[in-house]
């Protein structure tokens, strides 16, 4: 289990460390292209119309992509296989300083 509030208060991920699945719930969506739902996506809008922190969103993002998942499980849309440079951009969307992203 892994802390990742913003999303919602005490939200939760899960990184399955037998094959680097990364079960992120809504701290990534994937519908159309990976995004932080602090960050207003057009094709997803109301994740980030109802995030509850979004600085923190975006700092619970960038820990879940440090963790270097093989494959990314968000709670809105498809599970994405090999998701680093899609994290990194959703990252760089929503803000996140360099030096966060991976």
């Amino acid at each position: 289990m892994v802390a990742a509030s913003g999303h919602t208060p005490g939200h939760v991920a899960f990184l399955d460390t037998r094959d680097g699945t990364l079960i992120a719930g809504d701290a990534f969506t994937t519908y159309g292209a990976v995004a932080v739902p602090s960050h207003f996506y057009l094709r997803f809008p109301l994740a980030a119309m109802a995030t509850w922190d979004k600085g923190q969103t975006v700092e619970s993002a960038a820990a879940l992509r440090a963790l270097d998942p093989a494959v990314l499980v968000a709670g809105h849309g498809p599970a994405v296989h090999g998701p680093a440079a899609a994290m990194d951009r959703a990252l760089a969307r929503a803000g996140a300083p360099a030096a966060a992203r991976r």
